[in-house]
């Protein structure tokens, strides 16, 4: 009985934080995600430090990778930027005009959302020039791709100061010192096993009384590979086995 009421429990417990995740959580985080215009530029520089110092990344360890991959998905989650990041292009489009970068978000369903982003020029005498979005997107790419360059400059330094982890050393049996009991012991058991190896294995006498009787009809040939069989001795010591009886 207490085991099902723990197991009703949980699944209750389960269901209220799903509720409680995906009915309030999640979609108030999106929707400051969404209309927040430093979030997007703050949470991707935040990911691609913490995955530098956690994986000590530097130029001499392939952290180009890791910034060419950031500076192509942050070229398209944060294609608007936001105006610290738009200021430089204000600049050079200020003898132009005033620039407008603007995102459009519409929500046709619960769940659905269609996102756009414009640019546009307005020029002194009040005409709008619009541009196309890959000028937006080729100036986010060049602008996250100096972002996470100096980043990954100061971010490597750093990870390059940090000491190294320990490798916890764990000390077998293989690698501590032998008692000179068990010197003894091994010096006696390898003196038996070479022992063992170099006395001969001679075949049993039941054999041998083959062996003789084959000896006695000329069958010489067959009497040596029948030692061999029986014993650990070459062809050369059989030879010499079988002539001896």
């Amino acid at each position: 009985m207490k085991k099902n009421a723990k197991i009703l429990f949980f699944v209750f417990l389960f269901a209220v934080v799903n509720i409680i995740l995906f009915g309030w959580v999640l979609p108030v985080v999106f929707q400051y995600y969404l209309h927040n215009t430093y979030i997007r530029g703050i949470t991707l520089l935040l990911i691609f430090s913490i995955v530098v110092l956690a994986k000590r990344f530097t130029w001499k360890n392939n952290i180009v990778y890791v910034i060419a991959v950031f500076t192509l998905f942050s070229m398209m989650i944060d294609t608007s930027g936001n105006p610290i990041f738009n200021k430089p292009l204000e600049w050079i489009v200020s003898p132009v005009g005033e620039l407008q970068v603007m995102q459009d978000i519409n929500n046709y369903a619960p769940g659905e959302y269609a996102i756009r982003d414009n640019i546009t020029i307005l020029k002194q005498n009040g005409e709008v020039l619009e541009l196309s979005t890959v000028w937006l997107y080729l100036y986010r790419f060049v602008q996250y791709m100096v972002l996470y360059s100096i980043a990954g400059t100061l971010l490597g330094a750093i990870a390059g100061r940090r000491p190294q982890p320990k490798v916890a050393f764990v000390q077998t049996a293989a690698d501590q010192p032998l008692t000179a009991e068990q010197e003894q012991r091994a010096a006696a058991e390898i003196k038996r096993r070479g022992e063992a190896v170099n006395t001969p294995y001679l075949p049993p006498e039941e054999i041998l009384d083959t062996v003789r009787q084959m000896k006695k009809d000329g069958k010489l040939i067959q009497a040596i590979k029948l030692v061999r069989q029986h014993s650990n001795l070459s062809l050369g010591e059989a030879k010499q086995y079988v002539e001896r009886l």
